[in-house]
């Protein structure tokens, strides 16, 4: 397909057929042991275990491997793989955490640990929210993230261009707990006060992306990107918060509408 692609602006150029979520990620969903290793996709509307992925004509073939040159590649080697390997869980696990507390919270400080590509995290987290702000991926066509003004700022700091917009932040985790440590939606999306925050989980990994000048001053310190040494966090705590959205979202389609369980 001709056209415009929607990261480099170039007009009347091959488009190809780009991933809302990652193609390396459903891989790393599926589960040979199971009569039907297909994935469950999950949205506001349906539930579904199936092999088809979610794409569409957006991005031409050099911004394609911008993406994954610059955040992908890395993310998908360094996140929960198919076998279980965790590399970027056991980076940290042979490091000592600089916070700690008698929770199973702790941080650490990325820009010390030279093993973590800290611009590959951060590039790869931008890609995903911005891809999710500029199509309606939505089973209703709407759009999934609404970054306003910021859309712009994000699609020239992915085109290297410009900084990472200084008026969002950031949150890196690293996810513990085996019941649910590959459970991945698209991202959601609520308004909190006067800013809007954007949620994204994947195998081993979750990623919040918080955007507004009215972002709480206490938010910052935490931020992956401007926060001072890049803390990423290790915790299991979100995994209850993962939980209870998948159970939401898959109540609100059996009483809403219909579940949809097939194979496709």
């Amino acid at each position: 397909m001709m056209g415009q692609c929607k990261l480099c602006l170039k007009t009347g150029v091959a488009l190809k057929n780009s991933h809302f979520i990652s193609a390396g990620i459903y891989k790393r969903l599926r589960d040979k042991n199971e009569k039907n290793p297909n994935p469950w996709m999950l949205s506001k509307t349906t539930a579904v275990q199936t092999s088809r992925q979610i794409t569409a004509y957006l991005l031409c073939k050099d911004c394609e491997q911008r993406f994954n040159k610059n955040g992908e590649d890395w993310v998908l080697k360094h996140c929960l793989q198919e076998d279980g390997n965790f590399p970027l869980a056991s980076i940290l696990a042979s490091r000592v955490p600089d916070i700690s507390s008698s929770d199973p919270t702790r941080v650490y400080y990325a820009s010390k640990i030279p093993e973590i590509n800290i611009s590959a995290l951060a590039y790869f987290a931008a890609s995903i929210f911005w891809r999710g702000s500029i199509y309606g991926w939505n089973d209703d066509g709407s759009i999934p993230v609404k970054l306003g003004p910021f859309q712009e700022e994000f699609r020239q700091y992915l085109m290297e261009l410009k900084m990472f917009p200084r008026d969002c932040t950031l949150l890196v985790l690293v996810r513990e707990g085996k019941d649910i440590d590959r459970l991945t939606f698209t991202p959601l999306s609520e308004r909190i006060d006067n800013f809007h925050v954007h949620k994204f989980p994947m195998p081993g990994l979750a990623f919040t992306l918080a955007v507004g000048k009215n972002i709480p001053i206490k938010f910052r310190p935490a931020c992956f990107v401007y926060g001072s040494n890049n803390p990423i966090v290790m915790t299991s705590k979100i995994e209850k918060y993962l939980e209870d959205t998948a159970i939401k979202m898959l109540s609100e389609v059996a009483y809403g509408k219909k579940v949809h369980l097939d194979e496709r």
